[in-house]
């Protein structure tokens, strides 16, 4: 490991849109190539992007031609990005089953351009719906999409996220995320999870994350309260990360956060946590 780190971190090149990459004012540029040179020169593993969907497919392929130029893993990119809200994946309608599908085959395609293999994936949720019903229909959804996944050599990552923050969507409790996958049974479906939604749910990380660690395909993080880099809030990182190394994880670590102090400032004061919280480890 080239950086000597203790894990493998990939910041985010576009959180909340194609506009936002994680070190925004320090390399002057959204352009995806520039980000991943600043990344690689500050010795991450690799990147996570959102939004890698919405681009362009000649910039997916730039994308994937530079990483693997500087032995770089594309992490996580979302599978559903235009219909992340919508309770399409939820639903028995044949028509959202046919689009859900359709989605899914755009997204492989996407994967092949940059070499990706995770596919972060959320369900909406529709009020009209019994929960347990909506699970049922998505469960039944994922068994009949997850041969296409398989064949494909992509995984659908269910992320489970807090309901404080996102109350249109189903999953909002890690184990109901864990339960889907468990019940699915396929390779190709498993759970991302992201330790800031864990603690904005109530917490209890570490006993959260051994539960449901064998159904776990991707990890990431932000601080919480704010939704900034490790350091900046409430949770004890130099433990959450150590007990993340002892279940054996030797995958990305998303970055999947901004950074609490605006400008290069920040900036450099979020790679000053990491580096103070990953020598402790």
């Amino acid at each position: 490991m080239k950086s000597g780190r203790a894990m493998r971190y990939a910041p985010n090149i576009g959180l909340n849109s194609l506009d936002t990459p994680l070190f925004l004012e320090s390399v002057g540029s959204i352009d995806p190539i520039e980000q991943i040179a600043f990344i690689d020169d500050h010795g991450f593993a690799g990147i996570e992007d959102n939004f890698l969907k919405l681009r362009a497919p000649a910039d997916q392929a730039r994308i994937g031609a530079e990483l693997a130029r500087r032995g770089l893993e594309m992490g996580c990119f979302v599978n559903n990005v235009e219909s992340w809200n919508l309770g399409r994946w939820s639903s028995r309608d044949p028509d959202e089953q046919t689009a859900l599908q359709g989605e899914l085959e755009l997204s492989i395609e996407t994967a092949k351009r940059a070499n990706a293999k995770l596919m972060t994936t959320l369900i909406g949720r529709n009020d009209r719906e019994s929960p347990a019903f909506q699970q049922a229909a998505l469960i039944d959804n994922l068994k009949r999409v997850a041969p296409l996944a398989e064949r494909a050599g992509v995984i659908i990552c269910l992320e489970a996220v807090n309901a404080r923050d996102y109350p249109m969507l189903l999953l909002s409790d890690v184990a109901d995320a864990y339960a889907v996958a468990l019940a699915v049974g396929s390779p190709a479906v498993r759970i991302l999870l992201d330790i800031f939604h864990v603690q904005a749910r109530g917490g209890d990380v570490i006993d959260t994350l051994t539960r449901c660690w064998d159904m776990v395909a991707a990890v990431q993080v932000a601080d919480n309260p704010g939704r900034a880099e490790m350091g900046s809030g409430e949770l004890n990182w130099v433990n959450v990360l150590r007990h993340i190394r002892s279940l054996g994880y030797t995958g990305l670590i998303e970055l999947e956060h901004e950074v609490a102090m605006p400008g290069i400032a920040g900036e450099h004061l979020m790679l000053e946590r990491l580096e103070a919280i990953d020598r402790a480890i």
